[in-house]
């Protein structure tokens, strides 16, 4: 593609000494380098320091918990589902349900400008499916797309609130699906156009990220929700 993001979300820059934390991959990476699913409570005895430095170097954003996958399991209670922006795929094999992600950090100039500032880029799963957001969407009908730490689209018009020439314009995609669910944090996700749309936000304690800004990682679902998924 040859063309950068016109305005990346914004990262905050925290000095880490990881000499100083323990190095979670092994027990956070299977044989193949693929991320776990494990108890909350595991992530419960890590610092916010070790999480954030293994996330960076994997190249991770959200984390994967038992408590994590059966809640929105709860939440797609059997209706067609995909994930969008999938990255490493851990999320939707979790669910059993289709990944896709249009695979941005695989192209030659993303990965040339990510090295030069020195952050490691998603290494993609095997079940991921090259798609952009909204063709996948179109191709496959879901009642539920699930999206963990996507980027939504740059829009000229709000420079201030960042995104990606490469994000997702979330607009089109709940309107197109029975129930949109995203996962993220306050403050890495805060100027989402779409928080003027009716939505539900919740905090639960088992959730975990790379965050290392002090604020809430939370679940927001716009759209339908079924009355049998559990309260937090």
């Amino acid at each position: 593609m040859g063309v950068l993001p016109n305005k990346p979300m914004p990262i905050d820059a925290h000095i880490i000494d990881p000499r100083n934390l323990r190095d979670l991959a092994t027990d956070l990476l299977d044989a193949d380098g693929k991320l776990k699913v494990v108890p909350s409570s595991y992530f419960a005895a890590t610092s916010r320091e070790e999480r954030a430095v293994f996330c960076a170097k994997n190249a991770l954003y959200g984390l994967l918990t038992n408590e994590l996958v059966a809640f929105v399991k709860s939440l797609i209670e059997g209706r067609r589902a995909i994930e969008i922006g999938a990255g490493h795929g851990g999320l939707a094999a979790a669910l059993d349900i289709h990944a896709t992600d249009n695979w941005m950090q695989a192209e030659p100039a993303i990965q040339e400008h990510y090295r030069s500032i020195g952050v490691s880029t998603i290494q993609y799963g095997k079940n991921v499916e090259k798609l952009d957001a909204l063709e996948a969407v179109q191709r496959y009908k879901p009642e539920v797309v699930v999206a963990s730490w996507v980027t939504h689209k740059y829009d000229e018009a709000r420079h201030e609130a960042g995104g990606n020439m490469f994000g997702v314009v979330e607009e089109d995609i709940i309107k197109i699906c029975e129930t949109y669910l995203f996962i993220g944090n306050d403050h890495v996700h805060k100027d989402k156009s779409i928080w003027a749309l009716p939505h539900v936000k919740l905090y639960p304690s088992w959730l975990y990220s790379r965050a290392m800004n002090g604020s809430r990682d939370f679940i927001a679902v716009w759209g339908k929700i079924p009355e049998s998924m559990p309260a937090l």
